[in-house]
């Protein structure tokens, strides 16, 4: 009987656990115009940590080097997100201008 109940007090902390990282909130910043690396870091700082970049342009280059390339476009918005929600940007080089549309 004793093992059941501790098998059940551990089961509902590890429910508990995994519910509070969905309910974590806040603020995810406007990354747009910021090179990647900063914006990565600005990300970062608010909670957020699952982030993807990819090429804006149809080259699909590799952002190698995150200093390199710059913010055009973030899904989601910027606004308030559960921590857990992956952020999408997309870049260009830093000496490019960001695509239309």
């Amino acid at each position: 009987m004793r093992k059941l109940l501790v098998t059940v007090v551990i089961i509902a902390a590890l429910v508990t656990l995994s519910n509070h990282g969905k309910s974590q909130r806040a603020t995810l910043p406007d990354l747009r115009g910021l090179t990647l690396s900063h914006a990565q870091s600005r990300a970062r700082a608010e909670g957020f940590n699952r982030l993807e970049s990819k090429d804006a342009t149809k080259e699909d280059r590799a952002q190698l080097l995150a200093g390199n390339w710059k913010v055009c476009t973030q899904t989601p918005a910027p606004g308030e997100h559960a921590v857990t929600t992956p952020v999408e940007v997309t870049v260009v080089k830093t000496d490019e201008g960001c695509p239309a549309g």
